[in-house]
């Protein structure tokens, strides 16, 4: 296998990134590409934080799986946002240490809205 020069790889960073950027203006023109993106984006947010507290908790997946009474499999699927429950967030969380609060706006009306209602 030939190695790749710097110049090369420099190239080819660069015809791949032209390809996303190309797909991603076809599928911001898509109907409902918005709602899309902001809904995995909602999924995406929550793993991360879940990754993240995990991490500040000092744990490693087998030590929070110990926690939670659950196989360590089980924790990386959380962590890869399969099927995560509401009850499964909680209970993550807990076992890091952390517990949370739900804010609940109108649509549309994004971070900057009083919450109407938290739990």
């Amino acid at each position: 296998m030939k190695t790749m020069t710097a110049d090369e790889r420099a190239a080819l960073k660069a015809r791949l990134l032209a390809r996303t950027q190309k797909r991603m203006a076809e599928a911001e023109a898509r109907p409902g590409f918005a709602e899309e993106y902001a809904a995995w984006k909602r999924e995406y947010d929550a793993t991360v934080a879940m990754y993240k507290a995990r991490q500040k908790a000092k744990l490693t997946q087998t030590e929070l799986a110990r926690r939670m009474r659950t196989p360590r499999a089980q924790v990386s699927r959380i962590e890869n946002g399969q099927n995560v429950t509401f009850a499964t967030f909680a209970r993550y969380l807990r076992g890091c240490g952390f517990d949370f609060s739900l804010r609940i706006f109108p649509i549309g009306k994004g971070k900057g809205a009083a919450a109407f209602a938290t739990a």
